[in-house]
């Protein structure tokens, strides 16, 4: 919903842009804008780690430092600009930069000639180096977002641009069993469907999408039967952005063709014959963002790898591919042995806990039979002629002394 608002806002404001790429007089921020598109689209090359021809492009200093920045950048002078003229040499130029990759868009190109039209300046991103010192991947982070937010950005204005595609060429498609509608509102925009055709989309059907390929922005060729060659009309279609493959015949050389899809987002897969080696041209779509591909012959390794390669993509082969069971076993084999051995602690002082009890179990029971004894003892009577036990606490009379010495009194002699 927001993407649809924000089209329709560049449909109605199409001529402020145009009037402002005619009076562009704005500054041009090199630490906001330049610096990002140097970093993402320069940097494999010429960056931190990487100095081809002993340039690096990845900060204020680097630059200063490269001894020849005089031809390099030339103030005022963007066609005396070593950067800019490789940018703009034919794509079949071996000077042509990027070397390897897709030439940059219109729209980044446009900017850095205006930024060298303004003087090249570099002191905002000098003020902003302390920064990219100390924290080179959080600015990392930064470049590549602010790149891919000027990528949108150019997008939105080239979008807004497009104009309608000729009634005929539509009624074609439509004839080929699609069904065609505006991405939204009123706009040129397009998204096409055979999904609901009465038969599969084949190479004929394919055909007729090259007389509205400015246009077409979604497409669904869900169950279609084609060729490889069938599917090379799909290059044509520069501004698609989601694509339906799922269940198709198509296979690795049909593949081949949406490497010329630059702004391709969306791509699905699911129940094709694709294998390992349908990912290679993929490698240069650098704004996919979701790939399917499940049950599918791609093994997980190269499918993980791809989607390290490419920020931001994420690539589904579906709960149960065998690489991702074998993932998500590890993880939970990983789990289980941490739960186990934290079981096997609390087990053993348990352990130690009962053996503690039964030893204080096994003291008061000692305890009580003794006292119960005693209390035994003192509840039986004395046997007969047995000396009377003292009852505890009960000390005998005390015996005088005297009374003990005393002699005994003779007998009184008997009267006469």
């Amino acid at each position: 919903m927001i993407r649809r608002l924000v089209y329709v806002l560049l449909g109605c404001c199409a001529p402020c842009f145009a009037v402002r790429g005619a009076h562009a007089q704005e500054k041009i921020d090199f630490a906001a804008q330049i610096q990002p598109i140097l970093i993402s689209r320069c940097g494999g090359c010429h960056g931190e780690e990487k100095a081809s021809g002993e340039l690096r492009l990845h900060s204020t200093e680097a630059i200063n430092a490269f001894e020849e920045k005089a031809e390099l950048l030339v103030a005022g002078k963007p066609e005396e600009s070593e950067l800019y003229k490789r940018l703009v040499l034919p794509a079949d130029d071996k000077k042509r930069m990027p070397k390897e990759g897709d030439p940059l868009p219109e729209a980044e190109i446009a900017l850095i000639k205006q930024w060298i039209e303004q003087g090249a300046v570099l002191a905002v991103a000098a003020a902003a180096a302390p920064a990219e010192a100390a924290m080179p991947a959080d600015e990392a982070a930064h470049a590549a977002k602010a790149a891919e937010e000027a990528a949108r950005k150019a997008d939105e204005e080239a979008l807004a641009k497009v104009g309608p595609a000729p009634a005929e060429a539509i009624d074609k498609i439509k004839a080929a069993g699609a069904t065609v509608m505006p991405l939204f509102g009123e706009s040129p925009l397009l998204q096409v469907s055979f999904a609901r055709a009465e038969s599969p989309a084949g190479d004929e059907a394919v055909a007729t999408l090259a007389g509205a390929a400015e246009q077409i922005v979604w497409l669904d060729l869900t169950g279609a039967q084609v060729s490889a060659a069938g599917l090379a009309p799909l290059a044509q279609l520069k501004n698609l952005e989601r694509l339906h493959l799922e269940k198709s015949s198509v296979g690795d050389e049909a593949v081949a063709h949406l490497a010329a899809l630059p702004r391709l987002a969306y791509l699905n897969l699911y129940g094709t014959a694709v294998t390992d080696a349908a990912l290679e041209p993929l490698k240069g779509l650098k704004r996919l963002k979701k790939l399917y591909l499940w049950q599918t012959k791609v093994n997980y390794d190269p499918a993980m790898a791809l989607q390290g390669a490419t920020p931001g993509l994420e690539v589904n082969l579906g709960w149960d591919h065998p690489g991702v069971v074998k993932v998500r076993l590890t993880k939970e084999l990983e789990t289980a042995k941490k739960t186990a051995e934290e079981a096997g602690a609390k087990a053993a002082e348990a352990q130690k806990q009962l053996e503690a009890a039964n030893a204080e179990k096994a003291a008061a029971e000692a305890k009580l039979q003794e006292i119960e004894k005693q209390l035994a003892a003192l509840a039986s009577p004395p046997a007969e002629g047995a000396p009377a036990e003292e009852k505890p606490g009960e000390a005998a009379p005390p015996v005088d002394p005297a009374a003990e010495q005393k002699p005994a009194e003779a007998p009184a002699a008997p009267a006469s």
